[in-house]
């Protein structure tokens, strides 16, 4: 399956809910992502719907990176408002896993499908 087959073949679809919570800016090196992050992917016989929800406890802008191995599928910034969860849902050729990274205040979380 080519780089280029998945992202044109790649739907977006936003949907508002909330993402991420405030970090103090003297925060301890082993302290937890601002954000809330699950990622979900249903297949059908031909297709994979991946669903990325993220909630976060203030407004902040949360960058997103979701990919299948090295092959980026949707690359984007939003500022996603307290207690509003924001839902991201791409449908692509199936596929058997899916990651997505998290950028927040300059901490990285990544998720992956199982």
């Amino acid at each position: 399956m080519s780089h280029l087959m998945l992202r044109s073949a790649a739907a977006l679809v936003l949907a508002a809910t909330p993402l991420i919570a405030a970090v103090p800016a003297q925060a301890a090196p082993q302290q937890q992502f601002p954000c809330q992050a699950d990622i979900q992917k249903t297949d059908s016989n031909l297709t994979s719907t991946v669903t990325l929800t993220v909630t976060c406890d203030v407004d902040k802008t949360v960058g997103a990176r979701i990919a299948i191995g090295e092959t980026v599928l949707v690359d984007l910034q939003q500022t996603v408002r307290a207690n509003v969860e924001e839902r991201l849902t791409l449908t692509i050729p199936r596929v058997p896993r899916v990651c997505a990274t998290l950028q927040v205040d300059e901490q990285t979380s990544t998720v992956c499908t199982p």
